[in-house]
């Protein structure tokens, strides 16, 4: 059976998308922590393949308003990285920066977007470079956008532009500890059929 959505994929083609996000994942923190000059330590993330409503409703529920950054990529792979960023992340990042922490998600200033934003920029970067890294693919990534918006608006910007996959997108739910303080960030890995399928041929497992 060929490979025509997410529901499609086997045992082991599973496996292998979840050894990317292991490995982006500690490429990310070792970016975050050389970034923020922060002790980062990090779990092993919890890789899955969800359903929209599942991740949404696994984000805190459609209302939920979030902090997020979508990347598209572009070149060996098409698609989208939703980064999505909770309160106490955000404040511990603006805290590296500008030794304050914010007073609303709402109400971000000018340089902590921007910072935020690369902070984005970096971390997607880092998963990224794992799949380079695992399949010889170049991959380019555009500048990403920042939007703060409840969590069901975010998901649906995907849902609109990548419907082709199905209603399933890989799931990296990532516990962090930065200074001995936990929080979570999650990524949403969203490439095209094309794309998947592409990636799949070059590590050698057919799809």
């Amino acid at each position: 059976m060929g490979l025509n959505k997410y529901e499609d994929l086997t045992p082991i083609q599973l496996d292998v998308l979840k050894e990317v996000g292991n490995i982006g994942s500690g490429n990310a923190s070792a970016a975050l922590s050389n970034m923020i000059n922060r002790n980062v330590q990090v779990e092993m993330p919890h890789v899955k393949i969800v359903d929209f409503h599942e991740a949404t409703d696994q984000s805190g529920g459609a209302e939920q308003i979030v902090a997020a950054t979508m990347t598209r990529m572009s070149g060996g792979m098409d698609g989208m990285i939703l980064l999505l960023m909770d309160r106490d992340f955000v404040d511990t990042i603006i805290k590296a920066f500008f030794d304050h922490k914010v007073k609303s998600l709402l109400e971000l200033e000018e340089s902590e977007i921007s910072a935020l934003t690369e902070i984005g920029n970096i971390m997607c970067g880092a998963y990224v470079s794992a799949i380079c890294q695992l399949s010889n693919v170049d991959v380019k990534l555009e500048t990403p956008s920042f939007t703060v918006d409840m969590m069901g608006a975010l998901m649906s910007v995907p849902v609109i532009e990548f419907g082709e996959v199905g209603d399933k997108i890989l799931y990296i739910d990532k516990k962090l500890s930065i200074d001995g303080e936990k929080m979570n960030t999650k990524l949403f890995l969203i490439p095209t059929i094309d794309s998947l399928q592409k990636l799949m041929r070059k590590l050698g497992i057919e799809a």
